[in-house]
């Protein structure tokens, strides 16, 4: 399990590090990605948020991940989500190569989590027969 441990420390360190650079760097990356408009550095600054916030999951994760398991389908499935959305907008030619080819991480990072989901399964038992009487 240590391994585990480890491998969800680091992945808290990479969104929190991911996040903290766009909460603090909103303005850089909005206009590295052509993100234009009003509350362009709001949306990019609460995508930090979240991935940060995802970041912490992950860490509770690192400290016992068959405790925080629920954290692990839920980290799952965000970074797969990311990875559809971003396929979706990058086919759609709403993104740069460089901004899909950068989100494709959490695609390995998503396979990963599932491989560890996969292998922390547990044999779910029957349920018992109703039981029948007289009467």
């Amino acid at each position: 399990m240590r391994g585990w441990k480890i491998f969800f420390a680091l992945a808290a360190l990479n969104n929190l590090a991911v996040g903290a650079a766009l909460l603090i760097g909103a303005e850089w990356f909005v206009g590295a990605v052509g993100v234009t408009g009003a509350g362009a550095t709001y949306l990019v600054g609460f995508a930090g948020l979240v991935i940060a916030v995802f970041g912490v999951g992950y860490g509770l994760a690192a400290l016992d991940p068959i405790a925080n398991r629920a954290l692990i389908v839920v980290g799952a499935l965000g970074k797969a989500g990311a990875v559809v959305l971003t396929s979706w907008h990058a086919m759609a030619g709403h993104i740069a190569a460089s901004v899909y080819l950068a989100t494709m991480t959490d695609l390995v990072w998503a396979l990963i989590f599932v491989v560890f989901l996969e292998r922390t399964r547990t044999p779910r038992t029957s349920a018992p027969a109703p039981a029948t009487g007289s009467g």
